[in-house]
């Protein structure tokens, strides 16, 4: 969709890669970024659409939005995507995009709470916005923190740690559905994408009607983070006010660093305070009441989509039928081998607040 604004022509989003948090979207993201045909935002989550203020105009998207986010696109892109996952969990940002661009079609990634919670809340106490080491203890802590207590000063947003509603999935979709329309949605599993990449690469491809490019290596994710030190992370990531001055005059030097090529003074020290953390995964006992609270909510969604995700509740693993797999256009499987489910199970760390609001329900 073509904005015009500020003298010159911009290519508004024509899809975008909408959630959910810790389910492939950063790998699904970076293999259309690599397309030759897309240009992708830089970064991936803008978030930008979940952030405006009361007092937005259009007459600001040229200038906020498409040239901030998408200053590399050419005349040889033929589409314009992003991938916030904050949009999913906020009606005003998807009524928003349809406002300006009706035919915008939404990507969204999904997978088994069970396996999706242990990393979301990894991620959480990574960026500060949690402080519970426990998952089981900070899900308990849920109706205190949705009444604003128990929530730790360094969290932006409390709804960010309410877990219950990050994964009740079936009125995220529904409500995608209403609001951008069923036929421009498409829904996937982060089981198929980690089995079989290519396939999904090539349906999504085929979703947003854009030639298959030829693609058949699918790097590796990186994986989840924890921080050395809690006092640097703060600093990095949540500085309390007396730093932020000092911290923003680091930002503006840190651009002249990278000019030159040399790697910013902060970077380097987020770099340094980060180290490899896999999740834990839920105890028999936790697990068994979290699938009890959320099969409805499972059995609802599997009708939303057509899928049996009954060993979502089971515990058991997937007995889909091969009439069940999404459309596919190569088998192709030897493409996968480089693409597993630790790898793909990790998102790039956000230097900024509004970063660190990135899955705000």
């Amino acid at each position: 969709m073509i904005i015009r604004g500020s003298g010159m022509a911009s290519h508004f989003p024509d899809f975008f890669v909408v959630g959910a948090p810790r389910c492939g979207t950063t790998s699904l993201c970076r293999y259309l970024a690599k397309h030759p045909a897309i240009c992708f935002s830089r970064p991936k989550e803008t978030h930008y659409f979940t952030l405006l203020g009361a007092d937005w105009s259009p007459r600001n998207l040229e200038r906020e939005y498409l040239q901030r986010f998408f200053p590399h696109l050419n005349s040889d892109h033929r589409l314009v995507g992003e991938g916030s996952v904050s949009y999913i969990y906020s009606p005003p940002a998807i009524e928003r995009i349809v406002q300006l661009n009706p035919q915008a079609r939404m990507i969204v990634l999904l997978r088994n709470p069970i396996d999706m919670l242990p990393s979301y809340h990894l991620r959480m106490l990574y960026v500060l916005a949690e402080d519970v080491e426990d998952l089981a203890t900070a899900w308990a802590l849920q109706d205190a923190r949705a009444r604003g207590e128990r929530v730790p000063r360094t969290c932006p947003d409390a709804r960010l740690l309410l877990y219950r509603e990050i994964v009740r999935f079936d009125a995220q979709v529904e409500r995608l559905y209403q609001l951008a329309g069923r036929e421009r949605c498409l829904v996937l599993l982060f089981d198929d994408l980690a089995a079989d990449p290519l396939r999904v690469y090539r349906q999504t491809l085929d979703f947003l009607g854009i030639e298959y490019d030829g693609r058949t290596n699918f790097s590796r994710k990186l994986q989840s983070r924890r921080y050395r030190y809690r006092l640097l992370q703060r600093l990095l990531y949540a500085p309390p006010k007396p730093a932020r001055a000092l911290l923003e005059r680091a930002q503006i030097r840190a651009k002249h660093e990278k000019r030159s090529g040399r790697l910013p003074l902060l970077k380097r020290l987020a770099r340094w305070n980060t180290v490899i953390g896999r999740p834990l995964p839920l105890t028999p006992e936790f697990a068994a009441q979290v699938r009890q609270e959320i099969a409805p909510d499972v059995d609802r969604l599997g009708l939303l989509l057509g899928r049996d995700l009954s060993h979502w509740v089971t515990g058991e693993p997937s007995s889909r039928k091969s009439s069940e797999r999404p459309s596919d256009a190569s088998p192709a499987r030897s493409a996968t081998a480089s693409t597993s489910r630790d790898h793909l199970d990790g998102n790039q760390a956000g230097a900024t607040q509004s970063r660190r609001t990135s899955t705000t329900p």
